[in-house]
């Protein structure tokens, strides 16, 4: 569904991290490579099935905007400095308004 005038299109990724230090390092790493121009934070609490185990733990949820062509690049990136050895990485196109837009593929 689009509204008419939020019909521009952006991506969003998101992942967790362990804790907000690790959710920082991440952050900075895409936002000094230009991959991103913004990412936001917030504490959680995730219940999970690990190793035959349910499990809960509090963590970051990182919500990282991009834009479309540099989504490979920063999954790459995520998986090579994520503190989990399987990090989530959830990625879906949304709209946005045409200034939301303009800033976002402006880097």
């Amino acid at each position: 569904m689009t509204f008419p005038d939020y019909n521009k299109e952006i991506y969003i990724i998101i992942t967790t991290e362990a804790n907000k230090k690790n959710a920082s390092k991440l952050a900075n790493l895409l936002l000094k490579d230009k991959l991103i121009p913004c990412i936001t934070f917030k504490n959680i609490e995730s219940h999970f099935w690990w190793e035959g185990n349910i499990n809960q733990s509090k963590e970051v949820q990182l919500m990282i905007k991009c834009r479309k062509e540099n989504i490979n690049d920063i999954c790459n990136k995520i998986n090579q400095w994520h503190s989990y050895e399987v990090p989530e990485i959830l990625c879906f196109n949304v709209s946005t308004s045409k200034n939301y837009y303009d800033w976002v593929i402006s880097l």
